[in-house]
C-alpha cells in the first residue's frame, strides 16, 4: 500500500495531510512555523518529525507500507548550502517517507490551481509568486529577505500598522480608528510606551510582527483611510509580484492567476485592489481550487517516480 504526505510549511503554521493511493485523507494535523529563521535548522526537523509521527501512528500499516512526502518549505531555494544540510538530516532521519522539499509557494500552486498552467501568489507571513507554463517551465519572483522585501505579505503589512500609529499618534495623519485599536490592544497609557513593548515581544518574532496585520484590518473596515491605503499599496505590490513571473514566462492573454495564504483572509479588503491592478495584465483572477497542503499531496504524487 503506497501512502503520500503533503506538508504545507508557513511562518506562522504547518499542516500536515496524509492520504492513501485512492486520494483519501486519513488524517491531518497542525504545528507552528516551519520557518529554520524562527525555529532553527534542529527545530525543523523536529517539527517534521513530530507532525508526520501524529499522522502515521495511528495507522496500522504493513510492514511493506511505501510513503512518498512532498514538503512545502520556507525559504527552500534562497540558502543552497542550508538546503542540502536539512535535506541531508531529513534523509538521515526521516529517509523512510521519502521526502521531497520544494518551496513552499510550489505547493500554493499545485493546490490552487490543480498542477494547472498558470501563476499562484502567496501572501502570508511573506510574499512570493510561483507559476508554469503550457511548456512545462516554471519561475518564481519576490520571496526575498524580509528585511528589505516581503512586499505586500501581512508581516509587511504588520510593520506598516506600527508605522501608520506611530504617524496617527503625531498627528502626521489624521487619528482614525487604527490608533483606538492599537491603544486598546496594548493598554497604552502614554502612547511611547508602544515603543518598548513591540522591541521585546514582536520586532524580534517575524509571526507576531505578521499578526499586527489584523489591526490594520479591523481598521480598515471601521474606515480607516489609511489603512485603507495600505492593502491598496499591499495588492499593487502584489501584482507587480506575478506580473514579474507572468512576463518571466510569456504566459499571455487568459493565463489563471490564482491565490493563497493569510492575507487572502481579508477577502475583498485585498481582492478587489488586486483584481483591478491585474486588469492590465489581461489575466484571469481565480479562486484557489484545493489547499497548499493538498498541492504538497499532488506533487509528492507527481514527484514519486521523479
Amino acid at each position: 500500500m503506497k501512502y503520500y504526505i503533503g506538508i504545507d510549511g508557513g511562518g506562522t503554521k504547518t499542516e500536515f495531510l496524509l492520504a492513501d493511493e485512492n486520494n483519501k485523507i486519513l488524517s491531518r494535523t497542525l504545528r507552528g512555523s516551519a520557518s529554520y529563521m524562527q525555529i532553527g535548522e534542529d527545530g525543523l526537523i523536529m517539527l517534521l518529525e513530530e507532525g508526520i509521527e501524529s499522522l502515521v501512528k495511528p495507522l496500522q500499516t504493513e510492514a511493506e507500507a511505501e510513503f512518498y512526502t512532498c514538503f512545502g518549505m520556507p525559504l527552500y531555494g534562497e540558502h543552497r548550502d542550508r538546503d542540502r544540510k536539512i535535506i541531508k538530516t531529513m534523509d538521515e532521519k526521516l529517509g523512510q517517507y521519502r521526502i521531497k522539499a520544494v518551496n513552499d509557494v510550489e505547493a500554493g500552486w499545485a493546490g490552487s490551481l490543480t498542477m494547472e498552467p498558470g501563476i499562484n501568489i502567496v501572501a502570508g507571513t511573506g510574499s512570493i509568486a510561483f507559476g508554469k507554463n503550457q511548456s512545462g517551465e516554471s519561475a518564481k519572483a519576490g520571496g526575498w529577505s524580509e528585511f528589505f522585501s516581503d512586499e505586500g505579505s501581512c508581516y509587511w503589512l504588520g510593520r506598516k500598522a506600527m508605522e501608520c500609529f506611530s504617524k496617527e499618534a503625531d498627528g502626521r495623519f489624521r487619528k482614525g480608528a487604527l490608533y483606538e485599536i492599537m491603544k486598546e490592544k496594548f493598554q497604552l497609557e502614554n502612547d511611547y510606551d508602544l515603543i518598548g513593548i513591540l522591541e521585546q515581544d514582536y520586532i524580534p518574532y517575524r509571526d507576531r510582527v505578521a499578526s499586527l496585520q489584523i489591526c490594520l484590518k479591523d481598521a480598515a473596515m471601521e474606515g480607516d483611510m489609511e489603512a485603507v491605503r495600505l492593502y491598496e499599496h499591499a495588492a499593487h505590490e502584489l501584482m507587480l509580484i506575478v506580473k514579474s513571473v507572468h512576463e518571466k514566462l510569456k504566459m499571455g492573454k487568459g493565463c489563471k492567476v490564482s491565490y493563497s495564504g493569510g492575507l487572502f483572509r481579508t477577502e475583498d479588503l485585498i481582492l478587489k485592489p488586486f483584481a483591478r491592478f491585474l486588469k492590465p495584465l489581461d489575466v484571469t483572477l481565480v479562486a484557489p481550487k484545493q489547499t497548499p497542503a493538498e498541492g504538497a499531496l499532488l506533487l509528492a504524487k507527481y514527484y514519486e517516480n521523479r
